[in-house]
């Protein structure tokens, strides 16, 4: 007798510090804590949650850099309040959102930098794998499926802080796009999003490979208007 056809999913070994920030998130969707709700002090967070310190504390630096916890030097810890806008009946996954538009904002001041210098400092062979980079990622729609589950777009990003040729920015682009990854950009925009994005690659690739470090920024900085654009659309359309 065959065995039924069971469809098991890898077990994850879950962190302390990650159960911590999923209660939080669940406290946060259930409406008890609020935006500008200080948490109570470590020593009480501690025994509430039977964990050490450092245990406590990784789990408050990763809400911190997800845009969900603000610290107040020698204030304490309080969940975020978004400026400018309304939040009625906020959920963890608003302020990630908003978190992402702030992220998403930073990098248009860094990356915009970045596409001037990769089209005044790329090397010939950069420009050449560039290309090919590109036709790989965007030549064909059909690859937009790919491009999305292995983090294609993060490649090309990174590809172009190369070519600055500047450790420091290089670093910076990296952190940024460590956290669009955190906060879930991949599933916040659809599929004509991502043409759209696409598009817009090719444009700055073209401002690169021509050398133009002033076109380069500006398709840069269409980019990211785009972007933020497109996941405030999302957010407030939900």
């Amino acid at each position: 007798m065959e065995a039924i056809r069971m469809d098991f999913q890898k077990v994850k070994n879950v962190r302390l510090y990650e159960t911590i920030i999923e209660q939080i998130k669940q406290m946060v969707d259930r409406g008890e804590i609020q935006p500008g709700d200080k948490f109570p002090s470590e020593r009480e967070l501690m025994e509430k949650l039977g964990v050490s310190r450092a245990v406590l504390r990784e789990a408050f630096r990763v809400l911190e850099s997800r845009g969900l916890v603000e610290s107040k030097p020698g204030g304490g810890r309080y969940l975020r309040k978004v400026s400018g806008f309304q939040l009625n009946g906020s959920t963890s996954m608003a302020l990630e959102r908003f978190a992402l538009v702030d992220v998403v904002e930073a990098r248009e001041i860094v990356e915009v930098k970045v596409a001037r210098l990769a089209a005044e400092r790329a090397t010939d062979q950069e420009i050449e794998n560039l290309l090919a980079l590109n036709e790989e990622f965007h030549g064909n729609r059909k690859n937009l499926v790919e491009y999305r589950e292995k983090d294609r777009d993060l490649a090309f990003h990174m590809a172009l802080a190369e070519m600055a040729h500047n450790f420091m920015l290089r670093e910076m682009v990296s952190l940024m796009l460590s956290l669009t990854k955190d906060l879930r950009e991949k599933a916040i925009l659809d599929y004509d999003d991502w043409i759209v994005l696409c598009e817009q690659h090719s444009d700055i690739v073209r401002a690169i490979v021509g050398r133009n470090g002033d076109d380069a920024a500006y398709k840069m900085s269409l980019h990211m208007e785009s972007l933020r654009r497109d996941i405030l659309k999302k957010k407030l359309m939900q």
